[in-house]
């Protein structure tokens, strides 16, 4: 089996509808896996497990844009609380993912004369929805 090696690059980042490729400089879904109950094991000796939970989030970094009312920050702090909905696309002709976040602020600001980012690590309101390119 030959080696595929996926790269983040001219894919697409849509909130609520609105684009944000062009701010973020890292996009990523995270699964994090908890378990839900107590290991019990019963008079025959057999044991019942604890369910595994996974939740996912959505992180982006962006440069940070808060001079434009239509920007990034001014989204997350605009929308903060809401449930909105995201597609995030990491390359062209690539899967593309899709789900609900609810949206957090983010941090505003930082060091002078510098290029900025923000980080934001909104919760996802269910497991991430993959679509795949038509195979041609």
């Amino acid at each position: 089996m030959p080696i595929t090696d996926s790269r983040l690059r001219t894919g697409t980042l849509t909130l609520d509808a609105v684009a944000f490729a062009s701010q973020a400089t890292n996009v990523n879904l995270t699964p994090t896996t908890d378990t839900d109950g107590d290991e019990l094991e019963v008079l025959s000796g057999e044991t019942i497990t604890p369910d595994d939970v996974t939740t996912w989030s959505l992180n982006i970094t962006a440069v940070q844009d808060f001079d434009d009312p239509d920007g990034f920050v001014a989204f997350a702090l605009t929308n903060a609380g809401e449930l909105v909905p995201y597609s995030w696309a990491p390359n062209a002709g690539g899967p593309t993912f899709t789900g609900t976040v609810r949206v957090r602020p983010v941090v505003i600001g930082g060091d002078v004369k510098v290029r900025n980012t923000t980080d934001a690590s909104w919760p996802c309101t269910d497991e991430p929805v993959v679509s795949w390119p038509p195979v041609v």
